[in-house]
């Protein structure tokens, strides 16, 4: 996964590698979103009202055709499962033999 993230901009907050969050203020009435640059944020899911807020997880198996998609504006991001390629294998092992 970390080399998967090496794939955007480095910033400030992802500069090792990885996904940061913000500070940890647990919210009460939640609503999840996903945003593309500065658009305005998409509301795909949220909390029942007065119950405790469950994490949100997603989970897509390893099979062909399995995939989430988020659209706005045009622009689709798309997460999907697909077979190895010959140059992610060379890659993977080149990662392992710097471990």
């Amino acid at each position: 996964m970390k080399k998967q993230l090496e794939l955007f901009e480095e910033t400030e907050e992802n500069t090792n590698g990885s996904v940061s969050s913000s500070t940890e203020k647990r919210i009460e009435d939640v609503e999840w979103c996903f945003q593309f640059f500065n658009n305005d944020p998409v509301i795909f899911a949220w909390s029942d009202e007065n119950s405790e807020p469950t994490p949100l997880t997603l989970q897509i198996q390893p099979i062909e055709g399995q995939c989430l998609n988020f659209q706005q504006n045009g622009m689709e991001f798309s997460i999907f499962p697909r077979q190895i390629g010959e140059a992610t294998k060379l890659e993977r092992e080149k990662y392992k033999e710097n471990e």
